[in-house]
């Protein structure tokens, strides 16, 4: 039967890697748990604040705030990105695209200062990414992203509690593997490309773009 990714399994998966001994589930104090806690923290962090999976993705509905269009910038309207999803303790992270909530045209004409989006439109589908809230609640991560976080933090522990800088470096290659192993099967997950154009590719918007101020 596979492990339950359990916040207190995921952190003893990292502590075998590194040779240590496991925390029983009432250990809170121990200089172990102060370590692994953090390393736990900090994988949980890194991972989801920058890269894009689709279990910290997430799509919100927003309307345009101004009633009337905007007549000071080149964009008629704008969003209040949400600071926090509506009901729940997910923070917004950075944006992953935009679309037509109708006709699901994907948006690609916006401007974002601060947490205020500008564009034409006058409603979006925003899609975001979050960090998700896994000190109680680690029981819905995908297979691969467990692995994942658990190499995290054993090559961040590793020298610490076992002084062997040789097992970090394994480690932290073992790490980087999984992580270009959990990309690519987020990508297998997606949907097929589209065709490349104007309209859908960023580096050639990036190109026309470049040297305006907007």
């Amino acid at each position: 039967m596979p492990t339950t990714p359990t916040k207190l399994n995921i952190m003893n998966a990292a502590l075998r890697k590194v040779g240590s001994y496991f925390l029983d589930a009432d250990d809170t104090t121990s200089t172990t748990y102060q370590i692994v806690n953090q390393a736990y923290l900090d994988a949980i962090l890194e991972i989801f604040s920058e890269n894009v999976f689709s279990y910290n993705t997430r799509r919100i509905e927003l309307s345009a705030v101004n009633a009337n269009p905007i007549t000071n910038r080149p964009y008629k309207n704008y969003f209040n990105l949400p600071s926090i999803a509506e009901g729940s303790p997910v923070y917004f992270n950075f944006l992953v695209h935009l679309e037509h909530p109708t006709q699901f045209y994907k948006v690609t004409d916006y401007v974002i200062e601060g947490t205020t989006l500008y564009c034409n439109e006058d409603n979006l589908n925003v899609y975001y990414t979050y960090v998700p809230d896994l000190e109680e609640d680690a029981e819905s991560i995908p297979a691969y992203l467990n692995r994942l976080i658990v190499l995290h933090i054993a090559q961040a522990i590793s020298i610490e509690l076992s002084g062997s800088e040789n097992r970090h470096e394994i480690l932290h290659v073992q790490y980087e593997k999984a992580l270009r192993r959990a990309k690519v099967v987020e990508a297998r997950q997606g949907p097929a490309q589209t065709l490349i154009s104007d309209g859908t590719s960023r580096i050639l918007g990036s190109h026309y773009s470049y040297g305006t101020i907007q």
